[in-house]
């Protein structure tokens, strides 16, 4: 029955439609809930020349259809970080999409018209007053700020109002469709013992080698060659010339004078100061006397960590390493740390937390380096603030010589910028030999590529801080490589498939031959392997050694039976035996059994308003206008 709804339903997604239907408040964002989802109507009869498609008497504008449009375009632009053309949203089926979402909002505005549902206005005053956001500081509704709230986003009291009756419409209506399921109690137990049944299994395998294969004759080679030809077809592979500069590319070419070098020292000095650091010792105590008390200790020479470790704390707890005097959040602990000299412990210090002693274990003073010290390092980022600059130069040159046809190779030559010939790649970025290919920004350029074609002069990609051109230069299309050529991996693909039936065979025989007196040890023993065991298998929670096909076919055969399961690595095949099944005890009442109940409801109500918008739009006079349809899908100009 689930399947017979799910084909009715042919590709409408309920959720999406769903988003049209819900209600929202929050924020009160009015504009934004609806500006998408409301269709023009207009009680005329036919079509008018913007009128897109009619449902009954109530025609949709095209002026809607490229609004919803665009939002979708420009919604999916944000999803993807790519901007979206009307092409590439044609090509998508984007604009069908946006139109039977119109259509079937529609319907359902039709569908409820004919059944004379009305929505209360007064239940919508009622919600809204309750709303905090729209209540005054005694809790009372305030109708200044919920006109204002209105007015902000472009409507008045009796837009807002009808509005809201047609939105609690639709969604009065899908709940009607997609609510109110109820679940049979022994469909719900049947879903929980079947989700929650657990197995317990023995088992092992058994392997084959390519020696267990013979040599393939050149008609069987043939045969495998001509059963799957899509295994030796050639991707399409283009030959492109990539061309680019960035600031890394030209800045070790621009010379800095001396001049430009003490200029940019005295403005980037401080990023060449290092602060003074310091290693210290930090023993904190509830009071001065406390403190005291450690202190005469530590000056009659004991150890200032082994009095830390007699008060319970670890040395890593009072070790504060190479601190500078900003580290520290008591300024007056960090104070009294950076006046001690290197070895030196403290009288205790009285902070803004706590009382503590202070020993400076180690003294890093600050430091200044020198113009000598930075000088490469500042050669190289003042060139490449330069080279910020030069970018914008060389890319009006290269645009300038492009105009002209000259060819990327003269252009990079002249300009002294990377020029890369591939000589063929794949839109997965690999060569012929199927080693990968190295280029820049390597997902962008070969979507340019293959979205380009030869002769097509295409705008330079700016991915980072500086331009990509990319140049088709030849298509070669994705074709059938000749069996000669590809022989040796239709050889491995024979043999592979033969050892794969191998194991399949040998597997299903020794089941077979066990029968059900044949121990599982003496079957083991037979192809030398060694029996293992698995417990609280589940059908949907396999582990790493007990997991795809084997879990498929521990839960097919019955207990104290025998089944078996080809392996992964398609070279062995592994015997088990079903030794425990355990069906679990069911808990009408659980979390687990509410929250699967429920799911199973969301889906069975999510077929339901599948089923019920396409009987709907079946049951209305639903006509689309094929000229300006047509006249939108075939030319770059919307309706």
């Amino acid at each position: 029955m689930m399947q017979s709804f799910r084909n009715a339903a042919k590709g409408w997604v309920a959720k999406v439609f769903l988003g049209l239907l819900v209600l929202s408040f929050a924020v009160w964002g009015i504009g934004d809930v609806f500006s998408g989802a409301a269709v023009v109507f207009a009680r005329m009869t036919g079509f008018g020349p913007q009128d897109i498609a009619r449902v009954g008497d109530n025609v949709v504008s095209s002026e809607q259809f490229r609004r919803d449009l665009n939002d979708e375009i420009q919604r999916l632009s944000q999803q993807t970080g790519s901007t979206l053309s009307l092409e590439d949203a044609r090509r998508m089926g984007l604009d069908r999409q946006v139109l039977d979402r119109i259509i079937n909002t529609a319907v359902v505005d039709s569908k409820i018209h004919s059944l004379g549902l009305e929505i209360s206005e007064k239940s919508i005053v009622e919600e809204i007053a309750a709303l905090p956001a729209m209540q005054n500081a005694q809790g009372k509704f305030d109708v200044a700020r919920f006109r204002q709230a209105l007015q902000s986003n472009g409507m008045d009291e009796l837009t807002f109002m009808n509005t809201e009756k047609q939105n609690r419409s639709r969604r009065m209506m899908s709940e009607v469709a997609s609510e109110g399921t109820t679940l049979p109690r022994t469909l719900t137990q049947a879903l929980s013992r079947y989700r929650n049944e657990t197995r317990d299994a023995r088992y092992f395998t058994l392997a084959v080698s390519e020696a267990d294969v013979a040599a393939p004759t050149e008609a069987e080679l043939k045969k495998q060659y001509e059963a799957t030809p899509a295994a030796y077809t050639a991707p399409e592979y283009r030959s492109i010339v990539v061309m680019k500069v960035e600031p890394s590319d030209v800045a070790a070419k621009l010379e800095v004078s001396e001049a430009e070098l003490t200029e940019a020292y005295e403005k980037f000095k401080t990023d060449y100061f290092t602060p003074e650091t310091r290693t210290i010792l930090q023993l904190s105590f509830a009071s001065v006397d406390k403190a005291r008390e450690a202190k005469a200790r530590i000056d009659k020479g004991e150890d200032f960590i082994k009095v830390a470790l007699e008060t319970g704390a670890k040395e890593s707890d009072v070790t504060f390493a190479d601190r500078s005097k900003a580290d520290f959040l008591d300024s007056k602990i960090a104070d009294a740390a950076f006046a001690l000299a290197e070895g030196a412990v403290s009288e205790p210090v009285q902070g803004d937390l706590n009382t503590a002693l202070l020993k400076a274990a180690k003294v890093s003073p600050e430091h200044q380096k020198s113009l000598a010290e930075v000088r490469d390092v500042l050669v190289k980022r003042i060139q490449l603030e330069k080279a910020q600059e030069e970018i914008q130069s060389i890319y009006d040159a290269v645009e300038d010589a492009r105009a002209s046809q000259t060819s990327f190779e003269d252009i990079a030559a002249k300009a002294g910028i990377p020029v890369t010939l591939v000589p063929a790649v794949s839109a997965a970025g690999t060569a012929r030999d199927g080693s990968a290919v190295s280029l820049p920004a390597k997902a962008d350029v070969l979507k340019a590529a293959f979205d380009s074609d030869v002769g097509v002069e295409n705008d330079a990609l700016t991915p980072f801080d500086g331009y990509i051109w990319v140049d088709v230069r030849e298509v070669m299309p994705s074709a059938l490589r000749p069996l000669a050529e590809v022989e040796d991996q239709v050889k491995k693909d024979f043999i592979a498939t033969r050892m794969r039936t191998l194991a399949s065979d040998k597997a299903k025989a020794l089941v077979e031959k066990a029968g059900t007196t044949t121990k599982l040890e003496t079957l083991a023993q037979e192809v030398g392997s060694t029996v293992k065991s698995v417990a609280g298998v589940r059908r949907d929670d396999g582990s790493e050694e007990f997991d795809g096909l084997a879990v498929l076919a521990l839960f097919a055969a019955p207990e104290n039976t025998l089944t078996w399961a080809l392996e992964g690595d398609g070279k062995s095949a592994r015997i088990i035996e079903v030794s425990k099944v355990t069906t679990p005890t069911f808990e009408a009442m659980s979390s687990e059994t509410k929250a699967l109940s429920d799911a199973t409801k969301k889906i069975l109500g999510d077929d339901m308003l599948d089923v019920f918008i396409k009987s709907a739009r079946d049951s209305s006079d639903v006509s689309i206008n094929e000229t300006l349809w047509q006249n939108f899908r075939g030319n770059t100009a919307q309706p």
